[in-house]
Parts: C-alpha cells; structure tokens; sequence
C-alpha cells in the first residue's frame, strides 16, 4: 500500500502560481480527479515552483486570535487564583477578564468568528 503524502490543487495554467486548495493527503495511485484545468502537485513542488497561497478567511484569524486570548485569560486566571488575598482593584480586573474570556468561549463555541470584539 503507498503512503499518503500532501499534495495542492493548482491550475494547468503554468502561468496561474495561486494554489486553488489542500494541502490534501493522497496516496499518488487512487483515483482523484481535481477538476478540468486542474492537476495535483506535492507542497514540496509547490513551494519549489513559487507557487503562493492565497490569504486566509478572516473568520479564520479571528479564530486564532480568539484561541490565543484564551490561553492568555487561562494564565491570567492561574495567576489570580494564586492570590492570597486580592484587592477589590484586582478582583474588578479578574471580573473583566473573566467576561472578555467568555465571550471568546462563547463566539468559539458558536462560530461567531465573524469579529474578535468583546474579547
């Protein structure tokens, strides 16, 4: 059986350097069709060949940025609850915290990525 490796979709058109999908994984023996004026070519290929990609959605980085805000409130949190006994100054900050976290949850949770406000 031959390994799967990763391979893009791009045009025939030599002079069209966008990759049009993947990565995908495939074998290089079973059937797989990408499409009229289309043809498969390994990343590495792709990469040799200049080819770029095109930008991600924004909904997209907004799902990072989402993810990274949580993992910072999440050491925010940790560095909270190790207080011995918290000011009212700090414990009105760790209510904001907790409320942008989440909202980050909360728009994850329901692919609601279409912005990062409120987080």
């Amino acid at each position: 059986m031959a390994t799967a490796d990763q391979y893009v979709i791009v045009s025939t058109n030599l002079a069209d350097k966008v990759v049009k999908g993947g990565p995908l994984l495939w074998d290089g023996t079973s059937t797989f069709s990408p499409g009229p004026g289309l043809q498969l070519i390994t990343v590495e290929a792709a990469r040799q060949g200049e080819y770029t990609w095109p930008a991600r959605p924004i909904t997209e980085l907004n799902a990072v940025t989402l993810r990274e805000r949580i993992g910072i409130a999440l050491a925010a949190n940790a560095a909270y609850t190790g207080l011995p006994t918290p000011t009212a100054a700090q414990t009105t900050a760790q209510v904001q915290r907790l409320t942008r976290l989440t909202t980050a949850l909360a728009k994850l949770m329901l692919e609601q990525v279409d912005s990062t406000d409120g987080t």
